[in-house]
């Protein structure tokens, strides 16, 4: 009786870390593909016009209206984004100067690397939208 429970209990614990791991897994796969998809406009444009058309039951001729909308929607936002970009740009400098000011001097050569870092990968991640176009 009490190897069965020993065993039971180490049984219990195996299965919970295998269903942990699986959902840790799902989570992670589900994250990486909303990702890939959010960076693509074009698939993007298509799933909505796609889900709407799925829950509205939208006809052919309104498809192609919406698809449309949508893709003039989105270039609308991506203008929009051009536009602000160096308001946020000359915040996000200044913001990162008073992080900067309020820090002793090791600690500011690691933000520095940490910006970097960011921008480093920043700039990829614009590459490869444009890459994507």
């Amino acid at each position: 009786m009490k190897n069965f429970k020993v065993i039971a209990g180490i049984l219990v614990v195996f299965l919970l870390g295998a269903a942990g791991g699986a959902l840790v897994t799902y989570m992670v796969q589900k994250a990486h593909f909303e990702q890939s998809i959010i960076g693509n406009r074009k698939i993007r444009e298509e799933l909505i016009v796609e889900r709407l058309t799925r829950e509205l039951g939208l006809d052919s001729r309104q498809q192609e209206q919406v698809k449309a909308i949508t893709h003039e929607t989105h270039e609308g936002i991506g203008a929009l984004k051009k536009q602000i970009r160096p308001q946020i740009e000359a915040l996000l400098t200044r913001g990162q100067g008073r992080v900067e000011a309020v820090l002793r001097p090791d600690q500011r050569e690691t933000f520095r690397k940490l910006v970097a870092d960011w921008e480093t990968r920043k700039n990829q991640k614009e590459r490869d939208e444009r890459n994507r176009k």
